[in-house]
């Protein structure tokens, strides 16, 4: 997708409009390479003013990802609406809108993705995915831990 800077020069203040699918398959996120379910829906609007244009973005869609708490696989709907100014000083024909379709994905991504909201997680001592099972026999976790802060006031009393 993309906007043809020629007909926005001839047209300062005009706002032109693109809606459309933007096919991505993977975007990268922190180093790991997450794939999308489908095309991102775009919905774009721009004008032009003193070499720059001004764009209002809006990115919906789906990608894969693994749950912050207990990896499982899931797949997170994501919506980002943007207010973006880009220079165009020495730039071709067309303001192409792939890069900034890629930024909204990424910022419309949740920094700790969860399967459910009441998401249990992994035990940190026995390994126990508590959401499918209770803590393993002898797990640590389970036993009462006293604050490490108060000892001497055990030992005070």
């Amino acid at each position: 997708m993309r906007f043809e800077l020629s007909r926005m020069r001839t047209a300062p203040g005009r706002p032109f409009r693109l809606t459309g699918q933007e096919p991505l398959s993977t975007v990268e996120w922190w180093g790991e390479e997450l794939p999308l379910e489908g095309a991102v829906e775009v919905q774009a609007s721009a004008f032009f003013q003193e070499e720059r244009v001004f764009v209002t973005l809006e990115v919906r869609g789906r990608v894969r990802r693994r749950c912050s708490r207990c990896l499982a696989e899931m797949v997170e709907a994501f919506h980002h609406r943007d207010f973006l100014e880009v220079p165009v000083e020495g730039a071709g024909a067309y303001l192409e809108l792939r890069p900034l379709v890629e930024s909204g994905v990424r910022l419309a991504l949740s920094s700790r993705p969860l399967c459910r909201p009441d998401c249990k997680g992994i035990c940190p001592v026995c390994g126990a995915d508590l959401n499918r099972e209770d803590h393993r026999p002898g797990c640590e976790a389970t036993r009462p831990q006293g604050d490490p802060r108060l000892e001497k006031l055990k030992d005070l009393l």
